[in-house]
């Protein structure tokens, strides 16, 4: 598949779920009105060739412009009246994260061959699953993932040769970000979905035995 296309197909499907009236399921703690500003100044900057290029300690990246708006918003969604010992769980979940995302990317690079879906998802994917695992929050979600793919993105520059440049906000970048907090949010709903369908199985379970011994 083309760079671009995932993107734009789970962006497609992310407007679908809000304007149908799926969020409060899919991203009830994210404000709508922060969001469509925010995409729409994203949207605007991505035709825009302006890369911030960093060589440090022979790790060369070029960072997009979107992409520093984007880190600098999702700075905002640490914001809260979660306490501070949270919060740095949370810092700690994306480091773990970032450092997942950047082997796996830099063990496909040598030999592609055991993956696991596509070279190019696998990393993603598996972030997005943990980072459905450690947080259920859409916000806390987004920061994470975010951070995580960026971070992930210059250690993997940083495992390989001096000639290497990651270019993070390119189109293929962007694909490995909407894929994993479109997992993130897919696996926080699942279990959300088996808890309650649990919950429900529990309670019919009890009151056949109650009824039972009545």
């Amino acid at each position: 598949m083309n760079p671009g296309y995932m993107s734009l197909w789970i962006i497609i499907v992310f407007l679908i779920l809000m304007a149908t009236g799926w969020k409060p399921s899919f991203a009830p703690d994210m404000n709508r009105r922060t969001m469509t500003i925010l995409g729409i100044v994203i949207a605007a900057l991505l035709p825009v060739s302006l890369w911030w290029s960093q060589t440090s300690y022979d790790v060369h990246f070029e960072l997009h412009v979107s992409v520093s708006l984007l880190l600098l918003a999702s700075l905002l969604t640490y914001k809260g009246d979660e306490e501070l010992s949270y919060k740095g769980y949370l810092v700690l979940c994306t480091f773990m994260i970032a450092a997942i995302w950047g082997f796996i990317r830099k063990m496909y690079s040598l030999d592609p061959v055991f993956y696991w879906i596509d070279p190019a998802w696998d990393a993603p994917l598996l972030a997005g699953v943990l980072c459905g695992a450690f947080t259920f929050q859409a916000k806390h979600q987004f920061g994470m993932i975010v951070w995580s793919a960026v971070l992930g993105e210059v250690l993997h520059a940083a495992l390989q040769p001096n000639n290497y440049t990651a270019l993070i906000g390119s189109l293929s970048w962007w694909d490995s970000f909407w894929i994993a907090f479109a997992t993130a949010r897919m696996f926080s709903l699942i279990v959300k979905l088996a808890r309650i369908s649990f919950s429900k199985l529990y309670g019919l379970l009890w009151y056949l035995r109650g009824g039972r011994s009545s």
